[in-house]
């Protein structure tokens, strides 16, 4: 294929385009059509079906008093309640104004979910079939089919299109029928999900490459936080068993995490304040996807200083009853089906940590507008919502709340112009440089497949769970040495694997900016951990890393975390989640203490 003919390029209009059908790209899509403007919903892959939404464990949060009539439980009675342990576990990290606009959102829009088909909603949890985010997905998608949203699936967007200092709309590649396709937009919604899959272990969907942080990032726009990377801790780390968590089973919350010489090692990093042998939140206070970054260090930690076996850990399962084993579907699912072989009634079984998403990413304000006119953002892909570290079930609500605020935004802008005019510039930068990399020579310094396996390797070995300087700045080293010596023989070898080779460079941009970060945040704060700085510092670093392209390079500066409610100290202990977090604090600052 070479796209040098206009028969070669398909042009289309439209008011709003949403890149990204998960949650937030949904949720967007639907309130745009709500104002009656044209929106066009694109996706890399198939439409809803192949993003971390699906693939989440459904847990989502939003207060709700008395359960609003609806059936719904949840441990708060206040959005302010919410926000302030949304906070306390950020860090206080997060931008104020985008956590206020979350928590106090997020209880009317869990419940219109309910208007748009979503059933069996307790206890915040969608109960569904693996994987269990279809319960959110599949009336969403029901729905933007009823208000006649269009779809373009397998649809790669390569690049934005910026028009002075505005977005005007994208430039993509259809594989299937090796076009470019040239989007004209009025407002463009960036959707596009994490980069899980940096990482050589993620429990991400495939799709999680870090694309709508390279398009940000090649326009112009402003980025945080970069270096924020969350981690689920009880992932499979058997060589022959899916890379998969145990998910919300009542009988994993009962699982003993145990070294090689057979020791309960968690309160040694987790104050324990119930008797042994019960369930995690039983034990500790607080149910463990509140506080798995402090889990996956724990873990990380005992590898790390020789206490490992085969660079894990060991899950325990042993003394779990038949009773509870047989209590609930996960409990089952992960008996038989994730522990394919393995009898977790008589034998533990290696787990280690593994990517779940990425905290920081595109710099919105509350109406999910970015530093360009034109251009909007929602869900993973956005920070400053979450800071260092985030609550179990407010991803999910994150992905409603600002999919509808950005839905909403962009439809207001598209009704307030005509289409934009395009010049010819970007366009015809796009086509040479898919020309290229078709025409490349194949080579295996230029294969996807393998650049895309040593980002993983780097990101894994250097930029995981545990950092420091050195590993940090030879990871900077090799990602650079892959961009000098690598991409220039980036190659397709057909139309279908462009998108193979266009994930390789947005990686391997975000790859960097994740590494820059982790290297200037000289501290330890929720999910980023600094073996030569383990500890976190207020003083110096209650601040937010800015980062954004300027002058032909990666720019990062810092700037005050917005902080509109509280700050650090201000707040009492008076949740269960303080006081857990004031105690893995006392304990690391005893180990920090006893190794000087």
């Amino acid at each position: 294929m070479s796209p040098k003919t206009e028969s070669a390029v398909r042009t289309i209009d439209t008011d709003v385009l949403v890149v990204g059908t998960g949650g937030a790209g949904l949720r967007a899509a639907i309130e745009a059509r709500r104002y009656g403007v044209d929106v066009l919903l694109a996706d890399k892959s198939l439409i809803g079906l192949n993003n971390n939404t699906r693939w989440s464990g459904a847990g989502i949060r939003a207060a709700s008093r008395g359960g609003v009539g609806a059936g719904i439980n949840s441990p708060y009675d206040s959005p302010l309640e919410h926000l302030k342990d949304s906070l306390r576990v950020g860090g206080f990290l997060n931008d104020q104004r985008l956590a206020e606009v979350f928590c106090f959102d997020a209880p009317s829009r869990v419940l219109e979910l309910l208007d748009f088909g979503l059933e069996n909603l307790s206890d915040m949890m969608m109960h569904c079939s693996f994987p269990h985010g279809t319960a959110i997905v599949n009336p969403l998608l029901v729905t933007i089919a009823k208000m006649g949203v269009k779809t373009y699936r397998r649809l790669f967007i390569l690049d934005l299109i910026r028009e002075d200092n505005s977005i005007v709309g994208a430039l993509g590649f259809d594989p299937g029928r090796e076009k470019l396709v040239v989007i004209r937009a009025k407002s463009v919604i960036l959707a596009t999900g994490g980069a899980g899959e940096a990482y050589a272990r993620n429990e991400t969907a495939t799709t999680s490459t870090g694309d709508g942080y390279a398009l940000a990032y090649r326009a112009g726009v402003e980025l945080q936080d970069m270096e924020i990377v969350h981690f689920e801790p009880y992932v499979h780390a058997e060589p022959d068993l899916p890379m998969m968590d145990r998910h919300e089973s009542r009988a994993g919350g009962f699982g003993i995490l145990r070294n090689k010489f057979g020791e309960d090692f968690l309160p040694d990093y987790i104050e324990r304040i119930g008797p042994p042998g019960g369930a995690f939140h039983e034990q500790f206070g607080v149910f463990m996807p509140d506080i798995r970054a402090h889990v996956s260090r724990a873990m990380a930690m005992e590898v790390h200083e020789g206490r490992g076996d085969k660079d894990a850990v060991f899950y325990d399962l042993t003394h779990v009853s038949e009773k509870v084993w047989q209590s609930d579907i996960p409990s089952q699912y992960l008996r038989w089906v994730l522990a394919r072989g393995y009898d977790l009634r008589k034998t533990p079984i290696h787990v280690f940590p593994a990517v779940i998403c990425t905290l920081g990413g595109i710099c919105i304000n509350e109406e999910c507008e970015t530093s360009l006119a034109g251009l909007y953002a929602a869900g993973e892909t956005t920070g400053g919502v979450h800071g260092a570290m985030r609550l179990s079930g407010n991803a999910l609500a994150g992905t409603i709340v600002f999919g509808a605020r950005a839905g909403r935004s962009a439809a207001k802008r598209a009704l307030s112009m005509t289409l934009p005019q395009l010049n010819s510039r970007s366009i015809e930068q796009g086509k040479k440089i898919v020309e290229t990399v078709l025409e490349r020579p194949a080579s295996r310094e230029g294969d996807p497949d393998e650049i895309t396996r040593q980002i993983k390797s780097i990101m894994w070995n250097k930029v995981g769970i545990l950092r420091n300087k050195a590993g940090l700045e030879s990871a900077i080293r090799d990602l650079d040495r892959i961009e000098s010596e690598n991409l220039p023989g980036l190659f397709a070898r057909s139309g279908s694997k462009v998108r193979s080779a266009w994930e390789c460079i947005n990686m391997l941009t975000t790859s960097q900016m994740i590494a820059r970060a982790a290297l200037l945040r000289e501290e330890s704060r929720g999910g980023h951990y600094r073996l030569d700085f383990p500890l976190r510092d207020d003083r110096k670093w209650l601040k937010n890393i800015m980062l954004k392209q300027a002058d032909g390079g990666m720019k990062l500066t810092t700037q005050p975390v917005v902080m509109t409610l509280c700050r650090p100290g201000e707040m009492p202990d008076d949740s269960p989640i303080a006081r857990a977090l004031a105690g893995i604090d006392r304990l690391n600052v005893k180990r920090v203490r006893g190794k000087a």
